[in-house]
C-alpha cells in the first residue's frame, strides 16, 4: 500500500505490558510491529475521521433481527425511506428459521447516518446493529469525502453501466 519513500520513522513510548502483548501478537500472526501499529493507527484515524460533524459518511449498516417480530420490516422500510441518506443497496440474508441479517450500503452526512443507525437500533426485534464506515487513508490529507463524486473518490476507472 505504501512504498518506503512514503514512510517516516518515529519513536513511541509505551508501557512494557503493551510491548509484551504487541510482541506476542506479532509472533502469533507472523507480522512486523510496524505493520500492526500502522493497522491500529489506521483504525483509530478511520474512527476519528468518520465522526467529524459535517463530513460525508460512506459505509455499511449491518443488522440482525428476528423476522417473526411483527411490524419490524415495515418500520425498517419506513426508516430507510425517511432517513435523509442515500441507500445504495440492501442485502438480505436468512441466517436461521427465526433470524435474518441485512447489510445496508449507505452514504450521507455523518449526523444523518448516526441518526439512521440509532433509529434502526431502536426498532423492537433488532438483535444487532453496527455501522462499518468505509475509509481509505487520505493521500492528500483531506479526510472529508469528495461531495462532487457520488462514490467519494476521483474516477480514473469505470463503475459500469448506469
Amino acid at each position: 500500500m505504501y512504498s518506503d519513500k512514503d514512510m517516516d520513522r518515529i519513536t513511541i513510548t509505551i508501557p512494557k505490558e503493551f510491548l509484551a502483548e504487541l510482541e506476542k501478537h506479532c509472533k502469533e500472526r507472523e507480522a512486523k510491529r510496524s505493520e500492526v501499529v500502522r493497522d491500529a493507527l489506521r483504525e483509530y484515524l478511520k474512527k476519528e475521521a468518520t465522526r467529524k460533524p459535517g463530513t460525508i459518511e460512506d459505509g455499511f449498516l449491518i443488522i440482525a433481527f428476528n423476522h417473526h417480530q411483527r411490524g419490524l420490516l415495515d418500520e425498517l422500510t419506513d426508516i430507510e425511506h425517511t432517513a435523509g441518506i442515500h441507500i445504495y443497496s440492501t442485502m438480505h440474508v436468512h441466517v436461521s428459521e427465526e433470524n435474518c441479517s441485512e447489510v445496508i450500503a449507505i452514504r450521507g452526512n455523518v449526523e444523518s447516518v448516526m441518526q439512521f443507525q440509532e433509529r434502526v437500533r431502536a426498532i423492537k426485534g433488532i438483535l444487532f446493529c453496527e455501522l462499518v464506515p468505509l475509509y481509505a487513508f487520505p493521500r492528500d490529507g483531506n479526510i472529508a469525502h469528495d461531495e462532487e463524486s457520488p462514490h467519494g473518490h476521483p474516477h480514473p476507472h469505470d463503475h459500469g453501466p448506469r
